[in-house]
């Protein structure tokens, strides 16, 4: 089962150990960490490759931009 604590910085660590596997990701929402922990565990379990990290997957710095942009925009702060 995944663990999920809160960081001071009010943000969420999810951590996973699971068959010899082990990674952690963090997340600004606890239900966002539940999700991913939860789906990770089932890639684990099925034999599959744990699910990247949102910033694994990009490839461009404009990317990461746009990454950054949605974040401030899903908590409310402007650009």
């Amino acid at each position: 089962m995944a663990s999920i604590r809160k960081q001071k910085s009010g943000h969420y660590r999810v951590w996973i150990r699971r068959k010899g596997k082990s990674l952690s990701e963090t997340f600004v929402n606890r239900e966002d960490a539940k999700n991913w922990g939860l789906e990770a565990e089932r890639q684990i379990d099925r034999g599959g490759s744990p699910i990247p990290s949102r910033i694994a997957r990009l490839t461009t710095f404009g990317e990461l931009i746009g990454l950054h942009i949605a974040d401030m925009t899903e908590v409310g702060k402007p650009r």
